[in-house]
């Protein structure tokens, strides 16, 4: 193939045609991603622009002045002329029968019926008010067309006009918002006349407005914004008229940005960008969506269904910033309602679980209660929030605390305590715990070497929980310092025959060396005792607590005596609870590690209650996330990069894999959890999926087109999944359906507690 010139589309189907360097022409299948039909040149005409017309059966081919219309079947040219000065810009409309051509440089348009051998129908001089100042791609024209309309207009001027084709005359002028407009472009669907207008924007810069009329009054109906980073160069609209397609080349940094605008939603997305400098794009179906770049010798073609949805994506500068949900917490003694804490500082709103009439609208929605600086913790539809750093007023102590505690009751939609003089060590917000009905708050020390119980009912420390030093430190005299952290280095292994030669005085050197060497290795892990806290872990029924420390041990503490129960320690391993779990007594602990001495990854199942290792599964590389039963006989494993989840019963000896399905990509951010004593899992990796252990299946796939930020698993006599979105309040609720259809039980109002229940309450609950 030579260089790619030209491009052009089809009004059905899926055809396009290019233009090459000598020439021909090609006509592409893009369904099949094939050339079926060829066709040479005539009178040397290279084609610099393709418009397809009559049903796909004409072809309208331009190379500078000269214009071209041929059969597609035979090749035959039709009409042909090459006498003009200017340059003819073409469209076609009444369903490609009429071929409308503008002439860059004056105001000459000439109509012709391809139906009718390309007869002349019109040829007319038409003027607007505002005269516009020829230059070179002055004349802007709509590829798409309703009826016989032509909307056209000249660049960098503030109107368009509406051009009917048949009667040969202006029947709108629409003009922009603003005399500071500069239009860019024009298009047409079914229901809008589109013009892209450039506005100046901020500190000098500039943004699109995409302003839309009635095809049926030619009214201003309402604008659409992009954002300063759309340097648009040609835009295409889809068939279906949903979509907007803008490209964005860039000669200077040879790169080339798609854009997409949503014309109902209004989303403006950036879908993505590729280094070459497009000279020619459309997109008739957004899966299928094609371009051509200056030099290349091939069509490029994207795809955009897969990420059109994507919210990620999105550049809506002229919106208000979505509020997306940082966490979800259900409260209440029967979890009736769920508070959702926004990722926008002081927005929180109550969700009523049970009422089906309020599925999609909070019951309340409070803004402005606390600021980025502060901690804000939810229990019983009270929001506890840890205000006021600054700080404190002793000069020998000068570090920050937080020294007020305000207590809002969201059912009453007031503050109910204001306690004063406490002294809260700031922490990050996950570190906190409330304890004790909100009597208590739980978080760590400045040093982060201890855990710290304040009484929230006087402000004071009430418990601060230390491992004890049961064993003292070696002596640093009696060993060469050595760096904390750095593991010593370790002589190769001696053979049999080494052993057996071996003099007396290195034998005793070898020895000496060993003994040293052990000593190093116990000073290490002595010191390690001193870390600082990286991670802990709280059991589900609040009675114990386990610490690492980015070491080779972790701290088990109980709750109820405050006391340091376990150390559990491995020599060979840095134990991390980042890819851990407890079991909800807290009797059990699974967790990763990796033996640097036989570098192999372990899955180990640790009894707290005795401090030892219960079971190890050995070689399991890439788990990232983890999931337990509250008596530890099933747990189930997520590896990254693979489309498998594992069971392993380590009591009976169990292991086996389940297969998943297509698209499944689990990743560190995947959540898992097993519901129904073990025998089902619920998996969120970009899309949440139910498994069943038992057969070894996947039972349905969820598929999200936004990110899921947050998830909660509710659990009761059905179980629900909460998920909380990062681009909208909304909170999403997901059950998993019967088989067997029953009617639905009444739902009680007795625990409506923000006046949702009303007279007409039977009747919403019914329907």
């Amino acid at each position: 193939m030579c260089i790619v010139t030209a491009l052009g589309g089809g009004h059905r189907g899926t055809l396009g045609v290019t233009s090459e360097l000598d020439g021909s022409l090609r006509f592409w299948d893009l369904e099949q991603r094939r050339i079926i039909r060829s066709l040479d040149a005539v009178a040397g005409v290279v084609g610099d622009s393709l418009t397809l017309g009559l049903d796909d059966r004409m072809l309208i081919v331009r190379m500078g002045s000269s214009l071209q219309v041929r059969e597609v079947e035979s090749g035959r040219v039709v009409y042909s002329e090459s006498d003009s000065v200017d340059v003819p810009i073409v469209t076609t409309t009444c369903a490609g029968q009429l071929l409308v051509v503008f002439y860059d440089g004056s105001h000459l348009v000439k109509v012709f019926d391809l139906a009718s051998s390309c007869s002349l129908l019109h040829c007319v001089n038409i003027s607007l008010e505002h005269q516009a100042i020829h230059k070179g791609h002055s004349i802007l024209l709509s590829n798409n067309s309703i009826r016989d309309y032509v909307l056209f207009a000249y660049r960098s001027g503030g109107e368009a006009a509406v051009f009917s084709a048949r009667g040969g005359a202006v029947l709108s002028v629409p003009s922009a918002q603003h005399g500071a407009a500069s239009i860019q472009a024009v298009e047409m669907t079914e229901d809008y006349l589109l013009l892209f207008c450039r506005y100046p924007y901020k500190t000098g810069s500039e943004i699109i407005h995409i302003e839309l009329f009635s095809t049926v009054s030619f009214q201003y109906l309402r604008s659409i914004l992009g954002c300063t980073q759309d340097c648009i160069s040609q835009v295409s609209v889809n068939r279906a008229g949903t979509h907007v397609v803008a490209f964005c080349p860039s000669p200077r940094t040879g790169i080339t940005e798609l854009v997409t605008w949503n014309l109902e939603t209004e989303d403006h997305k950036h879908i993505t960008r590729f280094p070459a400098v497009l000279t020619k794009g459309l997109c008739f179906d957004l899966r299928f969506c094609l371009g051509i770049c200056s030099g290349e010798k091939y069509l490029r073609l994207w795809d955009l269904t897969s990420r059109i949805s994507d919210q990620m994506l999105t550049y809506n500068i002229h919106k208000a910033r979505s509020d997306g949900t940082r966490e979800v917490v259900p409260v209440g003694k029967t979890l009736r309602y769920a508070v959702c804490h926004s990722i926008r500082a002081g927005t929180v709103s109550v969700w009523n679980l049970a009422r089906r009439r309020f599925v999609g609208r909070p019951v309340r929605v409070e803004h402005g209660l606390y600021s980025s600086t502060d901690v804000v913790l939810t229990h019983d539809l009270k929001l506890y929030i840890f205000t006021d750093k600054s700080s404190a007023s002793s000069t020998d102590d000068p570090s920050y605390r937080f020294q007020t505690l305000l207590v809002y009751d969201l059912i009453k939609r007031s503050y109910v305590r204001r306690q004063t003089g406490i002294a809260v060590i700031p922490c990050p917000q996950h570190e906190y715990r409330l304890l004790e009905d909100g009597r208590t708050l739980l978080g760590l020390s400045e040093k982060r070497d201890h855990l710290i119980l304040w009484d929230l009912d006087c402000g004071s420390i009430k418990h601060q929980i230390k491992p004890s030093r049961r064993e003292p430190l070696l002596c640093s005299s009696t060993v060469q310092p050595q760096q904390p952290h750095v593991t010593p280095s370790r002589e190769t292994p001696l053979m049999a025959w080494d052993i057996r030669t071996e003099r007396q005085s290195a034998k005793k050197r070898r020895l000496k060396r060993e003994a040293q060497r052990e000593k190093e290795e116990k000073m290490r892990l002595d010191r390690e005792k001193n870390n600082s806290i990286d991670q802990y872990l709280l059991s589900g029924d609040e009675q114990v607590v386990v610490c690492s420390y980015f070491a080779h041990h972790l701290n088990v503490f109980s709750m109820v005596s405050q006391e340091h129960l376990h150390t559990l320690q491995d020599n060979m391993s840095l134990l991390s609870l980042h890819t851990a779990v407890l079991t909800r007594t807290g009797s059990h602990l699974v967790l990763t590690s990796y033996n640097q001495d036989q570098h192999t990854s372990y899955i180990t199942l640790w009894d707290l209650h005795k401090g030892t290792v219960k079971k190890r599964l050995r070689n399991e590389p890439g788990v990232c996330c983890i999931a337990i039963t509250d008596n530890a006989s099933r747990v189930v494993l997520g590896v990254t990069g693979s489309n498998k989840v594992k069971v392993w019963d380590p009591f009976k000896r169990n292991y086996r894999s389940i297969c998943g399905y297509v698209n499944l990509t689990i990743d560190v951010s995947s959540k898992l959890y097993m519901t129904e004593g073990g025998t089902k899992a619920i998996l969120l990796s970009g899309q949440l999926s139910l498994w069943d252990l038992e057969a070894c299946s996947v039972l349905s796939v969820l598929s999200l087109d936004a990110y899921v930020h947050c998830m909660t698993l509710l659990r009761g006599c059905e179980v629900s999944v909460l998920l909380g979105l990062s681009h909208s309040p909304a909170l999403i609720t997901v059950r998993s359906t019967s088989i067997t259809v029953t009617k639905a039980a009444p739902v009680s109002t007795e625990g409506d507690l923000f006046g949702e229940s009303s007279s007409s309450e039977e009747e919403e609950e019914d329907s």
